[in-house]
């Protein structure tokens, strides 16, 4: 199945430009496949930290008590 894309302008300066053609080069990517999996890790990473800055206010666990749960559980 093709992946959707949508056409976009994106004005680089020139230093960033020369270094994603040579990236493009060595990596045999498109300019564009470069761009966009830097941003979708950019996203990743946002989304990592919306969720650490959410779950800021929960309670910290002792470590023994962690590996206790586990034993019981038998997942250790």
């Amino acid at each position: 199945m093709a992946t959707l894309t949508e056409r976009t302008t994106v004005y680089l300066n020139p230093y960033v430009k020369k270094y994603l053609q040579h990236e493009a080069v060595e990596q045999n990517k498109s300019i564009s496949e470069l761009i966009n999996d830097q941003l979708a890790e950019l996203l990743e990473d946002a989304e990592d930290v919306a969720t650490i800055n959410a779950r800021k206010a929960e309670p910290l666990l002792a470590w023994d008590k962690v590996k206790a749960d586990l034993m019981r559980d038998g997942l250790l």
